[in-house]
């Protein structure tokens, strides 16, 4: 009886070794998932964290990349001086503005233009001025675009303010024409009558590495006439009210949205 009871604590004092032991080997199993899974997690953040903050080609930021843009872009857009007719009388002399617009109009309408047809238009626009303005002389860029939405229906023009020059030709390598309003003499186009126009205003339908190609209406060498950048950019000046403040004006342009 005596040995019979031994056995059976014997063998109870098995039953929890091997019972701890089945225990214990549970919970470092369990202890070493859970080590396992959270690096798999850390690993993946590591992973995800580098894609965000670097291009996997480059090695660069993402955020530090440059907007690449065609090292030259020409658009044709149909040509007019301000004098179609060569007859540069007070109405003529103002119809940069108008002959600028004309050229963007025509561009966007997909229409031709020859010199009769311009000559018409800059004496409809002057007239359409007179009665619903009061006045045509001297539009700033605003003006410019009021004009094309009241007398063209054109709606999707809009004035870019303020802007630094590479703005020029990142608009331009978007494929549309662009109007600048200038103080005309600091553009220093020796085909203009000297001294050159106080107040002025330009197309602009291409560039070619630094240098922007134009069609200045006020030259009937102004087709596809090339300017500096540097030179361009300088002498934009949005007409701030007063001709002889001409270079007080903000750097504005016309773009088409």
């Amino acid at each position: 009886m005596i040995k019979f009871l031994k056995f059976r604590y014997i063998l109870f004092f098995l039953a929890l070794i091997t019972a701890a032991f089945l225990i214990f080997r549970e919970k470092t199993g369990v202890q070493k998932n859970q080590k396992e899974t959270i690096n798999e997690k850390n690993e993946s953040v590591s992973a995800s964290s580098g894609k965000e903050e670097t291009d996997g080609r480059s090695g660069e930021k993402a955020g530090d990349k440059k907007e690449e843009i065609p090292e030259n872009i020409f658009i044709k857009v149909p040509f007019t001086t301000q004098t179609p007719q060569a007859n540069w009388d007070e109405r003529h002399e103002e119809a940069c503005e108008e002959a600028s617009l004309i050229m963007v109009a025509y561009y966007i309408q997909n229409k031709k233009l020859n010199r009769e047809i311009a000559e018409k238009e800059i004496q409809d626009l002057i007239n359409f001025q007179l009665e619903k303005y009061g006045d045509y002389k001297d539009s700033d860029a605003a003006g410019m675009v009021k004009l094309a939405a009241d007398y063209y229906n054109i709606k999707n023009l809009k004035v870019i303010y303020d802007f630094e020059k590479a703005e020029i030709k990142k608009q331009l390598a978007k494929g549309k024409p662009i109007i600048v309003p200038a103080a005309g003499r600091k553009l220093g186009n020796p085909n203009f009558t000297y001294p050159g126009p106080l107040y002025h205003a330009l197309a602009l339908v291409g560039y070619d590495g630094n240098t922007i190609i134009t069609n200045d209406p006020g030259t009937r060498k102004g087709e596809g006439y090339k300017y500096n950048i540097d030179i361009l950019y300088k002498a934009i000046h949005d007409f701030p009210g007063n001709i002889g403040e001409i270079e007080k004006g903000r750097k504005a342009m016309i773009i088409i949205e």
